[in-house]
């Protein structure tokens, strides 16, 4: 695990851009099979999420602790209305309090689907340094890119058309 973590973090290191395309060996090993807490209490995956409808996903990974995460949820909430009904929206909170997650949730007025990675194993999966973080699941399921930092309104639009139509 150590080995692992040093890995990803030298990888992410040596990106120079603020999006990165994920290597293979990202994808194998499980990202989109990663099962996940939902907020209301079930369990799923991104791999379930997308052969329910066939929608490419944005994935938004946040903490409460995370101010630009938090500056950044508005934003995403505003695409996520305009666009909901071609792109699935999910928000993975990691490594938080959920009642302090939940508290910040209903402050911001966050209807997308929403989860949590308590242990933050699907940080270190996805193979990212830090958050906030926003991963684009293409229509086939294949995770297509991972941005590291965080995006306002325009920007995401920017992406979503980039790396999803």
């Amino acid at each position: 695990m150590y080995r692992l973590s040093i890995a990803l973090l030298l990888t992410a290191l040596a990106s120079t851009s603020c999006g990165t395309e994920p290597d293979a060996s990202l994808t194998r090993d499980g990202a989109l099979d990663r099962p996940f807490e939902l907020v209301d209490g079930g369990t799923t995956t991104l791999a379930e999420l997308n052969r329910e409808d066939g929608r490419p996903i944005v994935v938004n990974l946040w903490a409460t602790w995370c101010a630009p995460c938090l500056e950044e949820m508005p934003d995403l909430e505003a695409v996520h209305r305009d666009r909901s009904d071609e792109i699935r929206f999910v928000g993975l909170n990691i490594s938080d309090s959920p009642t302090r997650a939940a508290q910040r949730i209903e402050e911001i007025g966050i209807t997308y689907l929403l989860g949590q990675d308590p242990d933050g194993g699907f940080v270190a999966t996805v193979g990212t340094v830090g958050l906030p973080a926003t991963a684009f699941i293409n229509r086939s399921g294949k995770l297509v890119r991972v941005h590291q930092g965080q995006l306002d309104y325009d920007g995401l639009q920017a992406a979503i058309d980039e790396y999803l139509s």
